[in-house]
């Protein structure tokens, strides 16, 4: 998949945002979905919070990462994807997926 058809594909998550399988799906169709996302924190233990804090300045692999995270998170803490969703952290993770794609 190029980056242009990335774009596409997380905008019409953006546009039409969903449950958290919605965004486990874009990553996979991505090709993106990071089992390895602990690789890419600087916290130990992971603390999201801490983490979210280096969107402005994150490339590509380390957003999808983070978004990795925080799906991971969800399964630890039942509804905290749909917390930070309504916060707007996701948006902006993804938003900023978008901005690294286009450079």
């Amino acid at each position: 998949m190029n980056n242009q058809d990335k774009i596409k594909a997380i905008q019409a998550v953006l546009s039409h945002p969903g449950n958290e399988s919605v965004y486990y799906d874009l990553l996979e169709q991505l090709g993106d979905l990071k089992v390895n996302y602990s690789d890419y924190m600087v916290t130990e233990p992971i603390n999201c919070n801490e983490e979210l804090q280096r969107v402005p300045t994150a490339d590509y692999e380390l957003c999808t990462a983070l978004l990795t995270a925080l799906l991971r998170e969800d399964h630890f803490s039942n509804g905290s994807f749909a917390r930070r969703k309504q916060a707007g952290q996701v948006d902006s993770l993804l938003e900023r997926m978008v901005e690294t794609l286009q450079d």
